[in-house]
């Protein structure tokens, strides 16, 4: 239902977009996530219409509304737009901000359709309120409802749950997914929280310095992983240095089996904290080794662990688990350290700069 082709946009000397291309399907919720300044919001105000491309094309259906040469105003492309600020209109009631869009429909449908929002976001007794007496979830709400009210084939969210409190945000999060999955809402939704993204979408754009990195599922992303930016971007990995030696690679964290690398090249071995397990003796010996407990950090559900690698009372290289549950060890100790090959990602040196 939406395709972009080649998308590139310049401000001035600043290259925002390059070459950026991707399609969503009908009803599928997808996040482009990144870090601040890659690009994604720009890419969501370009979909919208409210840039327009230097080059390549937007498309939504059968129908081009962006190119280099022609752009349809945002009004005409049948689009709903959330804005990170919820750019409620203060001297409306939470009745009229939904009903604004509803141009063009008679009062009864207006009326009609405006009940139907307020009961889907759970505001009736609300209606009569200003945005000023709201609270930040409630003004959400109801900026959503003003978005979807009048059934825009797309609907674009830029960071919509970004100035809201953890536990509120968890919150509005699982309504707003289940809102638009129940009713087959077509989504874009724009965000720089890795687990927002792999919570809400179906389907992840992971941008920086405004290319396309890797498109996915969360689990695709998340398990296989195509560069080191990927990697570290999910989740806090350990980050050693390897040098590949026929069918094993070295590391100061032992060895670990070679995955087609050709002998002698310097990699970059990624291991997350969650692939190290430890224990009183090692369930493979060819890829453990003996460490040292530097210490132990203890965080509700887990243990955050720094280990030391080598022999020296006070090591230089270290690495980090994550052990479910209190762990029962003190500095000083000494343990078994094994690694889970499946959450270790190997890649050339070059491919990190």
């Amino acid at each position: 239902m939406l395709k972009l082709e080649n998308l590139s946009l310049r401000f001035d000397d600043d290259q925002i977009i390059r070459d950026v291309s991707f399609e969503v399907a009908d009803g599928e919720l997808v996040c482009l996530l990144g870090p601040s300044g890659c690009g994604k919001t720009t890419t969501l105000r370009l979909i919208a219409g409210f840039e327009k491309p230097e080059a390549g094309t937007i498309s939504l259906g059968d129908q081009i509304v962006s190119s280099a040469s022609h752009a349809i105003a945002p009004q005409k492309r049948d689009v709903g737009f959330l804005f990170q600020d919820y750019a409620l209109f203060p001297h409306l009631t939470v009745a009229e901000n939904i009903a604004y869009g509803l141009s063009g429909r008679t009062k009864q449908q207006v009326k009609d359709r405006t009940a139907e929002m307020l009961r889907q976001i759970r505001m009736q007794d609300h209606a009569y309120k200003y945005p000023h007496e709201l609270s930040g979830g409630e003004q959400q709400r109801v900026a959503l409802a003003r978005a979807r009210a009048p059934r825009p084939s797309l609907l674009l969210l830029d960071e919509p749950f970004s100035g809201l409190d953890t536990s509120l945000r968890a919150k509005l999060r699982r309504e707003t997914r289940d809102v638009l999955k129940d009713r087959g809402v077509t989504a874009i939704m724009v965000t720089h929280d890795p687990e927002e993204a792999m919570l809400m979408a179906d389907r992840i754009i992971l941008m920086r310095d405004g290319r396309v990195v890797q498109t996915g599922t969360p689990e695709e992303l998340y398990t296989g992983p195509i560069d080191a930016f990927t990697a570290e971007f999910f989740c806090e990995v350990n980050h050693l240095d390897g040098i590949v030696d026929g069918d094993w690679i070295k590391t100061d964290a032992g060895r670990i089996p070679n995955q087609n690398h050709p002998d002698g090249m310097e990699v970059d071995v990624l291991i997350r904290p969650e692939a190290v397990t430890l224990g009183s003796e090692a369930f493979d010996k060819a890829l453990s080794q003996e460490v040292r407990v530097c210490s132990v950090d203890y965080a509700g559900g887990a243990s955050h662990i720094r280990l030391g690698l080598g022999d020296d009372l006070e090591p230089t290289t270290h690495i980090h688990a994550r052990y479910p549950g209190p762990f029962r060890a003190v500095t000083g100790d000494r343990v078994q350290l094994n690694i889970d090959q499946a959450q270790t990602f190997i890649f050339p040196k070059q491919d990190n700069t």
